[in-house]
């Protein structure tokens, strides 16, 4: 199938599909918003044998010529010599330059134009926001498995069996795996049920090696404007913080090198929540009830590839018993991308309202098992926030600058409960610095305890970290054309005669520099200084190698590292 005609259907489709918008913000959206003979025709055009496919990131450098059919999938395209053909580009966006051209038709699915200067298109173009779904598989393209506009034929809804890792890898329950049914009904808003176990590989006595998840979500209205709605309950290890690194390398840093970045509680309950799309906007609101029974956790023993014979990071307490809070969140994502952005604004925010419980740290222990002091009663009526804001700036077609904002803490003043309070510090954060190098205190010593269902004391810290923490992070970034790696594409070779889906080969640097601090709330804990670092990296694709440097401090080392995934 040629473009010519498959452009020329969308007249017929133009009361099924959203007017194009090539300079508005980008919207994501179901790929069911698109009508199947459209979705069809993509897939048709893609797996076109005269087609040329290229997978992610692709620039054609000025001089050079691309002729004949082009699908890009995966990924923007810059054009600054010649595309002697049609395009069709999936998931990217379009950028010509001014020695740019294109000679033939362009059909963008899931993207946007940047820049295309006058007369640099000899054919049609139409844009479309909504994002396909899409995977290449043995050298054709299809719909991934479960996307809605997969499934053909007339049916009620689906139900499948899901055995997957829960959180992460952690020093507490050792790997959490979730397993039990997951029913997804069809159409537009569909009803979800989740209702999984957790089994944990790490025996403890002080709680059950099963836990579950069990959530019931139904959504309602058109795209534009969704409401949703739902109810679930819980038994579960959370991480205090997680924001600053994925599951996956939090995982990895456990199994691998014995090495917990997070810090974790136990909590059981039940939740609802009620959530809208604002209308004409980027927008979503939730507001989330919960009904809670927390309790603190100690160190398990899990296996690890290395230093297994090492003790693991001790855990700070947190308080024990009943808590209801209420919780308001927005999001606001005008992102090009959500995996590697380049342009584009994304604000997050959410404030936390205790209503009434009962909590108390138990007192800790000397080496006779007697309590030293007396227990202590943690208020339940705290308010506490977070709000995060960043933005992408495309300073040309191979080079962008970002930074984030991040904020946290208490509200009203006070000290929140420790799963409530913040750090500063490590690869997520600050990787000049140790990890929880700004804490406020906590770790400054440690003390025995006696979790509940234990008869040995452990050490462990008295709270988690500060009561507020401030950071700001800014990063430059260019990429590096490799020009060996074939014409401004960047896959990689096969030996079966393929392509390496969706790898960026073209290699980025990038230099970046991070400032924080934190505030105790406590009198009797220190404030944290502010501290700033440098560094340099070097990503392919998420997988980057990073150096980071501390600007104060008697310790001054350079600090290497890798991550999985973009800094921000």
């Amino acid at each position: 199938m040629r473009l010519r005609p498959f452009l020329a259907t969308l007249a017929l489709a133009g009361a099924l599909l959203p007017a194009p918008q090539p300079s508005a913000a980008q919207q994501t959206a179901d790929e069911g918003d698109l009508p199947p003979a459209f979705v069809e025709g993509v897939l048709a055009f893609l797996n076109d044998p005269t087609t040329t496919r290229l997978n992610g990131f692709t620039r054609i450098a000025p001089g050079r010529e691309l002729a004949g059919a082009v699908g890009v999938l995966g990924g923007d395209l810059v054009v600054a010599g010649t595309l002697a053909g049609d395009l069709v580009l999936v998931n990217g966006d379009l950028t010509i330059t001014e020695s740019g051209r294109i000679t033939g038709d362009v059909l963008i699915v899931g993207g946007r134009v940047i820049d295309a200067p006058e007369g640099a298109v000899g054919g049609e173009m139409e844009v479309h926001p909504e994002r396909l779904r899409v995977v290449a598989r043995r050298g054709e393209v299809e719909l991934t498995p479960g996307s809605s506009a997969s499934r053909r034929g007339l049916y009620i809804g689906g139900a499948r069996i899901t055995v997957r890792s829960g959180t992460n890898y952690n020093r507490i329950e050792g790997l959490p795996v979730l397993f039990g049914p997951v029913f997804r009904t069809s159409g537009a808003n569909p009803l979800r049920v989740d209702a999984l176990g957790i089994w944990r590989t790490e025996h403890d006595q002080t709680r059950d090696d099963l836990g579950y998840r069990f959530a019931v979500d139904q959504t309602f209205g058109p795209p534009t404007a969704r409401l949703g709605l739902g109810i679930g309950a819980f038994s579960q290890v959370t991480p205090i913080e997680s924001w600053g690194l994925t599951d996956v390398e939090a995982s990895l840093t456990s199994f691998l090198f014995h090495v917990d970045y997070r810090d974790y509680f136990e909590e059981r309950g039940w939740h609802a929540w009620a959530r809208a799309q604002i209308p004409g906007t980027a927008a979503e609101f939730q507001l989330e009830y919960r009904n809670l029974d927390v309790t603190s956790l100690p160190t398990g023993s899990p296996w690890t590839l290395r230093r297994n014979d090492r003790p693991w990071r001790a855990q700070p307490l947190v308080p024990d018993g009943d808590l209801e809070t209420l919780t308001a969140r927005l999001v606001w994502d005008e992102r090009n991308e959500t995996d590697d952005p380049t342009d584009g604004w994304y604000a997050s925010g959410r404030i936390t309202r205790g209503l009434r419980g009962e909590l108390g740290l138990a007192s800790p222990v000397d080496e006779f098992l007697e309590p030293v002091g007396e227990a202590t009663v943690v208020d339940p009526g705290f308010t506490t926030g977070f709000v995060e804001f960043r933005r992408y700036a495309r300073l040309s077609p191979d080079q962008d600058l970002a930074f984030r904002f991040v904020a946290a803490g208490s509200l009203d003043g006070d000290l929140p409960p420790s799963f409530f309070q913040h750090t500063l510090g490590g690869e997520g954060s600050l990787p000049g610095y140790r990890l929880h190098e700004l804490d406020c205190g906590a770790r400054s010593a440690l003390l025995p305890y006696v979790h509940r269902g234990t008869a040995e004391p452990e050490p462990v810290y008295g709270r988690y970290g500060c009561g507020r923490v401030a950071l700001f992070q800014l990063q430059y970034r260019g990429r590096l054309e490799l020009g060996f790696l074939g014409a401004g594409t960047n896959q990689g070779f096969d030996p079966d005669g393929g392509w390496f889906d969706g790898i960026d080969l073209n290699p980025s640097w990038l230099l970046f520099f991070d400032a924080g601090r934190g505030w105790s709330q406590e009198g009797d804990f220190p404030d944290e200084s502010a501290v700033a670092d440098l560094g340099a990296g070097l990503t392919i694709g998420g997988l980057g190698a990073y150096w980071a440097y501390p600007l104060s401090g008697d310790d001054r080392r350079i600090n290497f590292f890798v991550r999985l995934q973009r800094r921000f």
